[in-house]
């Protein structure tokens, strides 16, 4: 099933040399229609920043842009906009104009932070925060990008940390690069979680109470359903720390649970079975509550009741505060953004 995932988030980013029959073209925007249709769908912007005599900008367009792959998925989760730095047309974006000074638009400096440098890609995520990433990207090289901030791991994880898991999920695609990284930042995989079944792990808690964390996974795409790539990188890199997986080990009775099983499993003092082929499971349609996204980790506490449920990126050293969070039960009396400050450097 792992090999199966890989190769399904590979196919999603176009990580493999492929053509597609049908020229596949980034729907670029200008900056107002991207402002009127964020209004009513957000997503992130990807605000490709050029200029007409920039050879570099013109190879980016006509490599890295027209790959159908990567042309696709930025349709699919951005509002992309071509900004000519050096056009002399008036600009309005955020509620403010933007003049030309005579040689460079303002708006270029602004998004740059000053740094006039061709081709800057500018991300700016869900929460107005803005990314200049200057320099030549092969399709390759911006896949972690897109996917960091389309799935909003800019809330959660530095670019380098979340491209660091990303290219040692993939080692056959990116093998040059992590040939070239050094072993202090490669990412620790050594580790291996206890996976119990949910009925083993309920009743273990009841004779020996400890806090219950389910991962909810599946490996295709039904209608309706939302499949992370970000939550595909955890569980390939994160969730193989071996100081993680042993905190895990330790403190909780982990479940492993696939979306859409036909087995049928009595937890909760209920029955819930699979509803057949392709289907989610009864159980996880009560637990997700018609909220489809995967992978999904879910906490219970030692008394098996609900507490909180993950759906998103976090580094390992992030991860092991969470899982604190809740072992420890300091969800009771703060909240979490006050633990993290506390634990972030191990004390």
């Amino acid at each position: 099933m792992k090999q199966i995932i890989i190769i399904a988030a590979i196919l999603i980013l176009g990580l493999q040399n492929i053509h597609a029959q049908q020229k596949v073209e980034v729907k670029w925007l200008t900056f107002e229609e991207a402002e009127k249709l964020d209004s009513t769908d957000h997503r992130p912007f990807l605000i490709d920043v050029y200029t007409d005599w920039c050879g570099w900008c013109k190879r980016m367009s006509a490599v890295t842009f027209a790959n159908p792959n990567i042309a696709n998925y930025i349709n699919q989760n951005f509002y992309p906009i071509r900004f000519d730095a050096e056009t002399s047309d008036t600009i309005k974006f955020r509620n403010k104009e933007h003049k030309s000074n005579g040689k460079v638009n303002e708006l270029a400096i602004e998004l740059l932070h000053g740094r006039l440098s061709y081709p800057t890609i500018v991300y700016i995520d869900r929460d107005s925060n803005a990314m200049p990433v200057p320099g030549y990207m092969e399709p390759k090289d911006i896949e972690p990008l897109l996917v960091y901030f389309s799935e909003n791991v800019s809330r959660n994880a530095s670019p380098e940390t979340f491209k660091n898991d990303f290219i040692f999920t993939f080692p056959k695609v990116y093998a040059e690069e992590i040939k070239n990284t050094e072993k202090a930042l490669m990412p620790d995989t050594t580790g291996k979680i206890e996976w119990l079944s949910i009925e083993e792990a309920f009743k273990k808690a009841e004779k020996d109470p400890k806090p219950i964390m389910i991962d909810l996974w599946i490996d295709f795409f039904p209608t309706g359903v939302k499949y992370s790539i970000s939550g595909n990188i955890a569980t390939q890199t994160v969730f193989k720390d071996s100081e993680l997986c042993d905190y895990i080990n330790k403190n909780y009775y982990p479940v492993k649970f696939y979306a859409a099983s036909q087995d049928t499993v009595k937890v909760f003092g209920q029955t819930f079975t699979g509803l057949g082929e392709g289907m989610p499971h009864q159980l996880t349609t009560a637990l997700m509550n018609n909220s489809y996204t995967f992978p999904s980790v879910f906490f219970f506490n030692k008394q098996r009741q609900f507490i909180s449920r993950i759906n998103e990126y976090f580094d390992s050293k992030t991860y092991k505060i969470i899982l604190q969070y809740y072992a420890e039960e300091a969800y009771l009396k703060e909240k979490f953004g006050d633990f993290y400050k506390r634990n972030k450097n191990g004390r």
